[in-house]
């Protein structure tokens, strides 16, 4: 299994389903696809928030300058319509 991150394996869960989805469903395909293996009890929480650190409009002290994702108003993400 080739090694990546929380975000690249979330951008690739996206491109696949082209549509929006929440973290949890994000957290699922991720674990259902084996394209992550987390070390924690709650991965979703991880996803989320290697999510929100990339996305744009959400300002968190530990945001990332590359904004790969948009949070939804239903609270679902997307991916950046440049991705």
């Amino acid at each position: 299994m080739e090694k990546r991150t929380i975000a690249e394996a979330a951008i690739e869960v996206l491109k696949e389903a082209k549509q929006p989805m929440t973290a949890a469903e994000i957290t699922q395909a991720i674990l259902d696809k084996g394209l992550y293996t987390f070390n924690t009890k709650d991965p979703r929480a991880m996803v989320r928030g290697a999510i929100e650190r990339r996305c744009a409009g959400v300002n968190r002290k530990n945001s990332v300058s590359q904004k790969d994702f948009t949070k939804l108003s239903d609270g679902k993400y997307q991916l950046e319509t440049t991705k």
